[in-house]
């Protein structure tokens, strides 16, 4: 599906730390996503980032969906080098226009990195990604503005990603400022290395104009920041994290996705799903040696409706 254009999107998040794909969602669930949002864009606005609970998996709504995208778990497999993924962030938002440049708006935000709320650790040598991080554009970031922007690393050698990464607010006790300008003002007065350091970020920002239904794929370690959304205007994007299963460190962002079961929403979502696509909520591939006969006897016990031909052909093959 992706040839040369595959080969060159690894080599780019392998090198630089981001690459932005086209075409990886069907359009029709991409325009059923839209009109969602559209006809309930009061509902879903938030003047920082995340939907506050309303659109996190599992909200019972068609953008459930976008979460186990096959194409893009296939991709995140091939970044990170294992067919082990857990899906651990999943929420879907919208940011409007405003003229807000307090210090903790999330309107033009600081550079930053994202490893800081997703794990107690520091991020392992770049050779060793853990997570994908990935932002799914629910609109036209051509219209709307809240353009992405991001600085790509330059080789081994860039001093701009040289350990720690700890050079910027809410890191090594430094205080958290969100604001683009209320943060730089606070380093020039308070750690000019810093401020000087940081000034070389900005200067070599790249701003990713994306197209609806653009996929950036992106890591925790690098520096990005969101930029404003033109006043009038409502940007709506997915942001989701999978991460290798064995990296227990990085955290799951939403409440337990579990939390949601019993009452046969999630249970029926579950059913429609594929073994890959399920694979990413901590249900087991078909193969793996979690399962035995009794097992998948089991897990049709409880998914009434599930298709585990898949399951039973990977044991069988082992006999």
């Amino acid at each position: 599906m992706f040839n040369s254009e595959t080969s060159e999107f690894q080599t780019s998040w392998k090198h630089h730390g981001y690459s932005i794909l086209p075409n990886l969602i069907d359009k029709t669930l991409l325009d059923s996503c839209c009109k969602f949002l559209g006809d309930n864009k009061d509902d879903f606005l938030h003047n920082d980032f995340g939907s506050k609970g309303k659109l996190e998996f599992f909200s019972n709504s068609v953008i459930d969906n976008l979460s186990f995208n096959e194409n893009i778990i296939k991709q995140c497999q091939e970044l990170l080098g294992t067919n082990n993924l857990l899906l651990c962030q999943s929420d879907t938002w919208g940011k409007s226009g405003k003229s807000d440049y307090t210090s903790q708006s999330n309107n033009d935000q600081r550079m930053h990195m994202d490893y800081g709320n997703n794990t107690f650790l520091h991020p392992d040598t770049w050779d060793n990604p853990e997570a994908v991080a990935i932002i799914i554009y629910l609109s036209d970031t051509h219209e709307t503005g809240g353009s992405t922007a991001l600085v790509p690393r330059n080789g081994d050698n860039d001093r701009l990603y040289t350990f720690p990464y700890v050079n910027m607010p809410g890191y090594s006790n430094f205080p958290f400022i969100n604001d683009k300008n209320s943060s730089e003002e606070y380093f020039l007065e308070h750690n000019k290395p810093v401020h000087n350091f940081r000034e070389e970020l900005y200067k070599r920002e790249v701003k990713i104009n994306a197209n609806k239904g653009d996929v950036l794929f992106y890591r925790l370690d690098l520096w990005h920041r969101g930029t404003p959304v033109n006043e009038g205007h409502t940007r709506f994007v997915t942001n989701l994290i999978y991460k290798k299963r064995e990296c227990y460190w990085i955290n799951t962002w939403n409440p337990g996705f579990t939390k949601k079961m019993y009452y046969s929403h999630l249970e029926r979502f579950i059913e429609n799903l594929s073994p890959l696509q399920r694979s990413v909520l901590g249900i087991p591939l078909p193969g793996d040696n979690y399962w035995d006969l009794q097992k998948v006897y089991l897990l049709k016990s409880r998914y009434i409706n599930v298709n585990v031909s898949e399951y039973i052909s990977k044991l069988n093959s082992k006999l």
